[in-house]
């Protein structure tokens, strides 16, 4: 029987009993909530450090154009042979311009492309987002369900578990030690994918496995994949292969059924319709190629060259145009590996007297056309580099 006191009604054993039953479900809830895992945000793009420069719904990357026109033949120089195209094995020397490079994922792709204007930052591609947890003990990827290969095949989970296990088995050594902290691989629900790792040291392994290139798990025979062949690869990237003169010529036609032409991370990127790779046994005839007209860009990190060699017609003329720019990677550098464990360079003295015995100016006015400046930093040139400012 319910009775008052001060105003307030007392609790019947009935209510208690079904508030010590709602208590219950609310400690059991409580409980389940802090053993459950972090739950992932799905994000269409994931930086090393900070933020990704560009925002979910952006156009296009700042350095391409959009409105870029398409069509034309581009002619590149390239030193040396080519014997195969398949670029991820050891055996053999594998062609040109079908993986790997700025903008040159012409033939194979990966499950996200770098921004290239930012610090190892990866935005979707054949991976249309990515969950990452915090402490990155994990990566799950979702395939873009209309992505495919070149032939039309679309692009599965299963093939991205293919491609993990076979670039880890048979590929170059560098993806076995890449891939070595991952645990376990596995399909999530229609089209994720799900790798877990053996610890959370490796914080750049989800970024790592996000250029992790996908190959078409249909048209590969692995018992074979580790011969060399000149048999026209099948990718999912922008080109094709048209033509293969092996050890002269490589030719790539830009494919109509690009699935990718209007993503974001493409638009205004891989617009000429035929990109052609022309070998050249030295130096000096690729260079003669160009200033005859044959390739149509040349790449020069050699002072003395640059200073000294675009002395021809074209140049003078307008028709071959000298640029140079920042990239903002940073510097690369010469130096001398001093055995510090051994004397006399565990004396700091010393090292620091043969530092100061080199005359950078001089050599840097005589030798290098006064073209170098004295590097400070192992960063030098990029946004890594804390010279003439404190670090961020």
């Amino acid at each position: 029987m319910a009775g008052t006191r001060s105003g307030r009604s007392l609790p019947t054993a009935g209510s208690i009993a079904a508030r010590a039953a709602a208590l219950g479900l609310a400690l059991a809830a409580l409980v389940l909530a802090l053993a459950a895992p972090c739950v992932a945000e799905s994000k269409s793009a994931i930086a090393m450090h900070g933020e990704p420069l560009y925002q979910p719904g952006f156009t296009h990357f700042d350095y391409a154009d959009p409105d870029a026109p398409k069509g034309g033949t581009l002619t590149l120089g390239v030193l040396g042979s080519f014997d195969s195209l398949n670029p991820f094995i050891v055996r053999g020397n594998a062609a040109s311009g079908l993986r790997g490079g700025v903008a040159e994922d012409n033939v194979y792709e990966s499950l996200m492309v770098r921004g290239y204007d930012e610090p190892f930052t990866l935005y979707a591609l054949v991976a249309e987002s990515i969950d990452v947890p915090d402490d990155r003990s994990r990566v799950t990827f979702q395939i873009n369900p209309k992505a495919h290969f070149s032939d039309g095949v679309p692009i599965t989970p299963a093939d991205v578990i293919f491609s993990f296990d076979i670039l880890r088995d048979k590929g170059f050594p560098y993806f076995k030690s890449n891939y070595a902290d991952v645990a376990a691989v596995s399909q999530v629900g229609e089209r994720g994918v799900e790798f877990r790792f053996k610890g959370t040291e490796n914080r750049e392994l989800p970024l790592i496995l996000g250029l992790m290139p996908i190959l078409p798990k249909h048209s590969i025979d692995p018992a074979t994949f580790e011969n060399t062949t000149l048999e026209p690869p099948i990718g999912s990237g922008p080109y094709v292969v048209a033509s293969v003169d092996a050890g002269r010529r490589l030719t790539l036609k830009r494919d109509p059924n690009y699935w990718g032409n209007d993503l974001a991370v493409r638009r205004g990127l891989y617009n000429f319709d035929e990109i052609r790779y022309d070998y050249y046994r030295d130096q000096t005839n690729l260079f003669e190629a160009f200033k005859k007209g044959d390739i149509d860009l040349v790449s020069d990190a050699d002072p003395s060259h640059w200073s000294q060699a675009y002395d021809f017609p074209a140049v003078a003329d307008g028709r071959v145009i000298k640029e140079s720019f920042r990239s903002g990677l940073p510097k690369p550098m010469v130096g001398f590996a001093m055995n510090t464990r051994r004397p006399p360079f565990d004396d700091r003295r010393v090292r620091q007297a043969l530092v100061r015995l080199y005359d950078f100016e001089w050599a840097n006015k005589n030798l290098y056309f006064g073209l170098y400046a004295r590097t400070g930093s192992y960063f030098q040139g990029s946004d890594l580099s804390s010279v003439g400012h404190p670090a961020s």
